[in-house]
């Protein structure tokens, strides 16, 4: 039975507008990244729970074929929605791809992360730490260049596995690429409590800790018996 042309067209329109909604939920990631604190997040908050849906709705297409593949019924309505649609919901779909390209990721984005520069001075000149707002400023300004990565070099299989695969990759390049330039930025702030003759003891083990954060990740993984 073919499915209206209505349901597909709506199919095709949700289909299409993964990719903006996608780059939203990074922004959202971004915002949500400063209020739990830049570094120290939450494991349940919503900074990674932005992060998984919209590595989700990028894959979104992937996970579509795979079920239909596998027999599943309507899946294949599904990916055939997402190759094509009704002329009348082009509107929609040029509106929103305008609106995140042009409007958030363009020109929101960048005076977002402005605010939090001059909020960081601010926190800076009353004694308290930086960090959380330069760290959120500085990933809401990559999101684009986070986005390429995901679409690029992190999703190495278009399929069901599409998603993990994203986070598996992702913790990889925080873990290869960010984690010693973190640690050598502690180290360098325990040199300079050292020399202030401030705690300094707290800095060189976070430090340490970053700088071998693959290794001890490979040990944890060793040592539960999973392979990864």
């Amino acid at each position: 039975m073919q499915t209206p042309l209505v349901f597909r067209a709506i199919l095709g329109l949700l289909m299409d507008l993964a990719i903006p909604a996608a780059l939203g939920a990074f922004v959202m990631a971004g915002m949500r990244l400063r209020s739990e604190g830049g570094m120290n997040f939450e494991a349940s908050g919503g900074f990674l729970k932005w992060l998984f849906w919209g590595c989700l709705l990028i894959s979104l297409p992937g996970v579509s074929l795979w079920l239909s593949n596998e027999g599943v019924p309507g899946a294949s309505q599904l990916t055939i929605a997402g190759a094509t649609g009704a002329p009348y919901t082009q509107g929609v779909e040029r509106v929103t791809n305008d609106f995140v390209n042009n409007f958030l990721l363009a020109h929101l984005v960048p005076v977002v992360a402005a605010s939090l520069v001059f909020k960081a001075i601010l926190d800076l000149s009353q004694g308290y730490s930086p960090l959380a707002s330069i760290i959120a400023a500085l990933f809401l300004l990559g999101v684009q260049g986070i986005y390429n990565l995901a679409t690029g070099s992190w999703m190495q299989s278009g399929d069901q596995y599409g998603v993990t695969d994203m986070l598996m990759q992702a913790f990889g390049y925080a873990a290869n690429r960010i984690s010693p330039i973190v640690g050598g930025l502690a180290l360098s702030g325990a040199i300079v409590n050292y020399v202030r003759h401030r705690p300094w003891g707290g800095l060189v083990a976070s430090g340490l800790g970053f700088l071998s954060v693959t290794g001890i990740w490979a040990l944890v993984t060793h040592f539960a018996g999973v392979n990864l």
